[in-house]
């Protein structure tokens, strides 16, 4: 016959990344997503064809706007509902993978659908990390 025994207790640790980012990463990370996909699109473009000039202010046109669009996404996100910003990271990056896909020649289709692919496994992939990273309520 078993003894009796104590009530045990279970402790639930809540499933947190250790991240801690430095203050400067908040304007860092989207001036270094920038300069590289800014890099990418003069690259790109030059290869199809344009001249320096053309392909620079393409680039930093593009540049611009995906730098402003990362920094306004890492100001804005944190009070946000996780599945929204879920939404917003995969729009973007759907948005410019797609946009660089399109820049490189590729048809408005295919463009299009490499984009979506690559928004709804950003989607998805960042809809997952924002739920692991919750801190969920001690039952």
């Amino acid at each position: 016959m078993n003894a009796p025994t104590a009530p045990v207790r279970h402790h639930r640790h809540p499933r947190r990344l250790p991240l801690q980012l430095h203050p400067s990463a908040s304007w860092g990370v989207p001036a270094v997503l920038a300069v590289l996909y800014g890099g990418w699109v003069m690259f790109v473009t030059h290869n199809q064809g344009s001249t320096i000039p053309t392909a620079a202010i393409f680039g930093v046109v593009s540049a611009a706007v995906v730098g402003a669009l990362c920094y306004a996404l890492g100001r804005m996100t944190p009070g946000l509902m996780p599945e929204i910003r879920a939404v917003l990271y995969g729009t973007v990056l759907g948005c410019a993978l797609g946009f660089l896909h399109s820049v490189s020649g590729g048809s408005v289709y295919r463009s299009s659908g490499i984009g979506l692919a690559a928004g709804l496994v950003m989607l998805g992939m960042s809809f997952y990390v924002f739920h692991v990273r919750a801190e969920h309520p001690r039952e």
